[in-house]
């Protein structure tokens, strides 16, 4: 019962503190996932308030399902697909140069395989929010430019989740065998297309036989059976549930109540509780003094990510005809690692692939890429650059 009632002060603590710390960093023009992270920061390995215990962990990783969710039930493909071969095109280039050189840093520094992995697909995708609310922070708000930004975005989204499903299959089974890759990229692939088709379907006429309930609440209660169902059955096929999740909301985004009924529901459950508790204890398990031991690793690894970004997902839009500034607007936007990069990280800490030196130090990169983001697109949008 005493550790039943410490885990209650240890929530009520935490939401507080990455509440408040969230709205000072969203008044700064930051993410708020920063002040998430510092409340963490503040709550665990400073003041040695807040500890780690399994049970807050679980309750903590509901968080990410609603963030993915939420995500999913705001990607429309139908408004970007004009540019959605060039963005993905760009995607990858980027995902492909950055995995290198997080595979490179983190296979030579560490002389792991399995930590240059983990390093490549935590660098592979961006934050797709940061990315555009940077962009729009800087009055380019539904501009061509953001338009391409969000094209880019989405196909990385999407390269993203399929990075991290080969490597939680690694993870799981210990070997990259090419018919276990082969045999999950399809698998990916196949439920992509059953969700975006026949699952939205499906998923469309499910939701609308619920409108007229006199229960106001239903349009909580069989969104959240959806996504939970989705993801169980995700992890059952080989696809973390995570991925499940993402696709829920895919599934969800075509019907009509989508945007005016489920998503503020989801979203009032989601940031008010799970997600700020999620990275907020993320931060918690850190350990501070590796911060200081290894500071020239995470400068390098920061410097890699934006190198990879502003020439896989930037320069290369030259091949578009993408003008300097945007080419140089798109690759800064992408450097910002988030939600997803501590994700991966949180996967591999708990499968035990890296250590808790390795997780971070990630959360380290992760940190500084959120800050600079939004710093550099403000200076080279002030540019006269053409």
């Amino acid at each position: 019962m005493a550790l039943e009632v410490q885990v209650l002060l240890d929530i009520a603590l935490i939401l507080v503190v990455a509440k408040i710390f969230g709205e000072i960093a969203t008044r700064l023009k930051f993410s708020s996932l920063i002040g998430e992270i510092l409340a963490g920061i503040l709550l665990g390995p400073v003041l040695l308030i807040v500890h780690p215990n399994d049970f807050l962990e679980r309750v903590a990783s509901f968080g990410i399902l609603f963030l993915l969710f939420l995500i999913g039930l705001h990607t429309r493909f139908d408004e970007f697909k004009k540019d959605i071969y060039k963005g993905s095109v760009l995607a990858v280039a980027g995902a492909i140069i950055s995995f290198v050189a997080g595979f490179m840093i983190g296979f030579g520094v560490f002389n792991s395989f399995t930590t240059g992995i983990v390093l490549g697909v935590v660098l592979l995708s961006s934050s797709t929010a940061i990315a555009l609310q940077s962009l729009a922070d800087v009055g380019e708000f539904r501009t061509n430019l953001y338009n391409k930004l969000t094209a880019i975005s989405s196909a990385d989204d999407v390269v993203g989740i399929l990075a991290l499903s080969l490597l939680t299959t690694y993870l799981t089974y210990g070997t990259f065998e090419i018919w276990k890759v082969i045999a999950l990229f399809f698998a990916v692939l196949g439920f992509f297309f059953l969700i975006l088709t026949v699952g939205s379907k499906f998923v469309s006429r499910f939701l609308d036989a619920f409108k007229n309930v006199k229960d106001e609440q239903i349009m909580l209660s069989i969104p959240l059976v959806v996504l939970f169902i989705v993801a169980f059955i995700s992890e059952h096929v080989g696809i973390a549930g995570v991925i499940g999740a993402f696709l829920a909301g895919i599934a969800m985004n075509r019907s009509p109540l989508a945007e005016s009924v489920i998503a503020p529901k989801i979203k009032t459950i989601g940031y008010g509780f799970f997600i700020p508790l999620f990275f907020a204890y993320s931060a918690v398990i850190l350990d501070l003094g590796t911060l200081v031991n290894y500071g020239g690793m995470i400068l390098l690894l920061v410097v890699a990510i934006a190198f990879s970004k502003i020439l896989g997902c930037g320069f290369l839009g030259s091949i578009y005809g993408f003008s300097k500034k945007e080419q140089l607007m798109i690759g800064i936007g992408m450097i910002a690692l988030g939600e997803y990069s501590i994700l991966v990280a949180q996967i591999a800490l708990t499968a035990g692939a890296i250590s808790q030196t390795v997780y971070t130090i990630v959360i380290a990169v992760v940190l500084i890429s959120i800050v600079m983001t939004p710093v550099l697109m403000r200076i080279v949008h002030k540019s006269r650059m053409r």
